[in-house]
């Protein structure tokens, strides 16, 4: 089963440590559960390191790489937030 996180409904900045806990821990649960995860960046503008440290560093950490590679899928990002997540994986 796919679901789908419209991180843009959390808001067009994603800046602190523990907005990222809170995505990292929903994106657990999902893949847990045996889903597919699409994250859709739709209408988010900025993504801070601290963020990205704290919600993909540390899920990369947690998740066996060929699981985050393939249950894992990165949507609507625009270059600069593209740069700020590869930086953190």
């Amino acid at each position: 089963m796919n679901v789908t996180i419209q991180v843009g409904d959390i808001g067009s900045s994603l800046g602190t440590r523990d907005l990222g806990a809170q995505v990292r821990m929903s994106i657990i649960e999902k893949i847990n559960s045996n889903e597919k995860v699409f994250l859709d960046f739709k209408g988010v503008e900025v993504v801070t390191n601290s963020f990205a440290d704290e919600c993909f560093r540390k899920l990369r950490e947690t998740v066996d790489i060929d699981v985050f590679r393939k249950k894992i899928t990165f949507l609507n990002t625009n270059d600069f937030v593209q740069r700020v997540i590869i930086s953190a994986l």
